[in-house]
């Protein structure tokens, strides 16, 4: 739980930076991809 603006402003600014730094859903499909035919 949070209480107070300055916590829930520091929470979504997180979640924004986490956000920006997150592939996309067809990079990850790709770099799993790739991490599984490296092992075999």
């Amino acid at each position: 739980m949070v209480d107070g603006d300055h916590e829930v402003a520091t929470l979504l600014a997180r979640g924004e930076m986490i956000r920006n730094g997150a592939l996309s859903r067809r990079q990850s499909i790709e770099l799993m991809k790739e991490v599984v035919t490296s092992w075999t």
